[in-house]
């Protein structure tokens, strides 16, 4: 062991897994951005020269866990963030790696869940994967046990070599607090000699699913005598809290609102597999249980099903009271938080809140009165924002004859620019569900079909839609955004990006596409939102499958490049006719553009101007101009 270092360091929980991670020998990562978990390959990233890590962004999920698992076969410590629906990607590899193991080099999935849905499409709960695959789960409470747990985590995973699970929530991964940092050792990794027998799972899978559910059983235990969970229960107290991840921070400080100490709260982080004996002792001489987690019942079930295996509805002589998402004393979606637990606990234990609680209330529902509704929106100058403003012409044309079919990212806002995409999903989900469509003229579908992807979405998920769509002669239109960069999560490199680096080759998704021999292929240039509008009329009108390639270059990341950004855009008072048009405020709405509602007409905020020049094209009286 080598000397601790006990300097401490503020951190965001993503960061403290990071840290976690080069303190427990990490020697390769790979990932693929999505939030609330980029960050940790991010911090990573910085740091992979001065400690000799291999850190990639890769094509999706799948492929990074992939890959890891690769170097854990080969004897090196990998780690494999993502979020949520990252795991969706990578599941269908988890399901057989879970049997056939991950080697003695030790994997760590660190999922990121995202209750209440702030930047997915769905809140789901991925603690159901760990059940799934029999694998273990721990769930950190606080950045100290982020960073904590990355060693624990690790070490399972060598002895047993089995994939561990890590889960984050986002406000766990986003927020920040004083971390004590601990040894990073600087190791040189190595390779071992040989990789490991029998990387596969027939003939007799069900054998390798029964040594699993040991490996399970021996974890079980392990839990049981693991310091990690909180144990000190007061056998006066009839009311047991078992709580997890940030929702224990939660119960310990809606407790001391309160003011009640008759209550004892634990908290639970190995939570797959529960620990059996150590639950027994929790609950010994208790009335009632609560428990608090995010986001579906998933501690809640197995405590259920426990207590009913063992009988114990009978065998205290009055059953405990269980209380949680099950009967809805919890809710059952979205993020918990103090004041919920406030309010759900007041209501179960019976509990008048405090007056000073009371008033905190109160302050609370005052101070979001204050808060100003900012609905999600493009960024200042985004040439999506030019995109969907020709799909919302082009809609006008044929009539609203037309579906747009899309998926998660930056281009994703569309479904609220003025409802500019019908429909948004998985990654990779447009071309798919698009190429279905495109295949129901003889049903009399006579709606035009257009799927609308991202580059880095491209490479991630749609090649095999457009493959699909080619092989099917689906009638539709597939419209890539290319901005060459994952812009999303913060400019991410993905196979299409030039990147500096010489070990990195970039793919072209032009020659990719011309491989798949589309009846029709253009590049369109969206900074030019009338001849983009045009393109797609022709496009959309002329059968067989077509793909326009767009070149969507990213404001922001230009802004950050380019010190230049030519002449300032203003309003011409004496030409804009003010309340009876309002198209650039109302309809286009680029941030940079604001009501005066001095003299009733709009106003370039030249602090917020990026110069593009979008709303010179869109203004149909040519009040909006360059400066000379």
């Amino acid at each position: 062991m080598g000397k601790k270092d006990h300097s401490k360091k503020l951190m965001s929980g993503n960061e403290a897994f990071a840290q976690g991670a080069l303190e427990a020998g990490v020697g390769f990562c790979a990932s693929y951005p999505g939030t609330p978990s980029t960050e940790i390959t991010e911090t990573l990233k910085e740091k992979a020269d001065k400690h000799d890590v291999y850190v990639e962004w890769s094509v999706n999920e799948k492929v990074a866990l992939e890959a890891a698992a690769g170097a854990s076969w080969a004897g090196i410590a990998a780690l494999c963030p993502m979020k949520s629906l990252g795991l969706n990607v990578a599941a269908d590899f988890l399901l057989n790696l879970n049997l056939s193991g991950s080697g003695p080099g030790g994997l760590v999935i660190v999922v990121c869940d995202d209750p209440r849905g702030h930047s997915s499409s769905n809140e789901q709960d991925s603690r159901f994967y760990a059940k799934a695959s029999y694998l273990p789960l721990l769930e950190p409470t606080s950045c100290q046990e982020a960073k904590d747990l990355m060693q624990v985590a690790f070490d399972i995973s060598k002895r047993h070599q089995i994939p561990v699970l890590v889960r984050s929530t986002t406000r766990l991964s986003h927020s920040t607090a004083i971390v004590e940092l601990g040894d990073i050792k600087g190791k040189k990794h190595k390779t071992q000699a040989e990789m490991p027998e029998r990387l596969f799972n027939v003939p007799n899978p069900h054998l390798r699913h029964r040594d699993l559910d040991n490996t399970r059983s021996e974890v079980c235990k392990e839990y049981d005598e693991s310091t990690l969970n909180s144990q000190e229960v007061n056998d006066d107290s009839d009311t047991l809290i078992i709580a997890s991840g940030v929702c224990y921070r939660y119960g310990l400080e809606a407790l001391e609102i309160l003011g009640t100490s008759s209550v004892d709260i634990v908290k639970l982080v190995t939570s797959h597999p529960i620990p059996r004996n150590t639950l027994f002792g929790w609950w010994k001489g208790k009335k009632r249980i609560i428990f608090l987690e995010e986001v579906d019942p998933f501690i809640e079930e197995q405590i259920l099903a426990l207590y009913a295996e063992f009988g114990l509805f009978e065998s205290q002589g009055s059953p405990l009271q269980f209380y949680g998402k099950q009967d809805g004393s919890i809710p059952n979606y979205g993020e918990l938080n103090t004041n919920i637990v406030i309010e759900s606990l007041s209501s179960i234990l019976d509990i008048s809140i405090k007056e000073e609680s009371d008033a905190r209330t109160v302050a609370l529902m005052n101070a979001e009165k204050l808060l100003i509704s900012r609905p999600l929106t493009f960024c200042v100058g985004c040439t999506h924002r030019n995109f969907y403003w020709a799909i919302r012409k082009l809609k006008k044309r044929l009539k609203d004859n037309l579906v747009v079919a899309g998926d998660i990212g930056c281009y994703s806002l569309g479904v609220f620019y003025d409802a500019a995409m019908n429909t948004m999903q998985a990654m990779g989900s447009g071309i798919g569900t698009a190429a279905g469509l495109g295949q129901l003229e003889r049903f009399g579908f006579d709606k035009k079909v257009i799927a609308v992807a991202g580059d880095s979405t491209f490479f991630h998920a749609c090649i095999p839609g457009l493959i699909n769509a080619r092989h099917k002669n689906a009638d539709l239109t597939f419209l890539i955004l290319d901005n060459s960069t994952t812009a999303m999560t913060g400019f991410q490199v993905h196979p299409g990006f030039q990147s500096p680096d010489e070990n990195q080759t970039p793919v072209s998704i032009k020659k990719i596409v011309e491989a798949i021999e589309p009846d029709l292929f253009e590049v369109v240039d969206a900074t030019d939102i009338d001849e983009t509008l045009n393109v797609l009329h022709r496009t959309v009108n002329t059968p067989g499958l077509k793909v326009l390639l767009v070149n969507s270059v990213c404001r922001l990341e230009k802004h950050a490049r380019e010190q230049d950004l030519g002449p300032s855009v203003y309003v011409d008072e004496a030409t804009c006719i003010g309340e009876k048009c309002k198209i650039c405020v109302a309809e286009f709405a680029c941030p940079a553009l604001e009501w005066n509602s001095d003299n009733n007409i709009a106003m370039v905020l030249e602090h917020a101007c990026i110069r593009c020049g979008a709303c010179i094209m869109v203004c149909p009286h040519d009040a909006i101009k360059r400066q000379e």
